[in-house]
């Protein structure tokens, strides 16, 4: 992955699981699509990381 993949993919993943922090203690909230949102954003923190370990 580029360095503008990977940065985009972790901007994207930050913003869908502070979204889904936000929507704790309303009906909408569900604990499951909390943790996906939260490992996928772990994931592209790890593939931004290793992207720039080359460097």
């Amino acid at each position: 992955m580029s360095d503008d993949t990977t940065s985009s993919a972790l901007a994207q993943a930050k913003k869908v699981a502070t979204q889904e922090l936000f929507k704790s203690g309303t009906p909408e909230y569900d604990h499951r699509s909390h943790e996906r949102a939260i490992e996928a954003e772990r994931k592209a923190q790890a593939a931004y990381d290793e992207a720039h370990a080359k460097d």
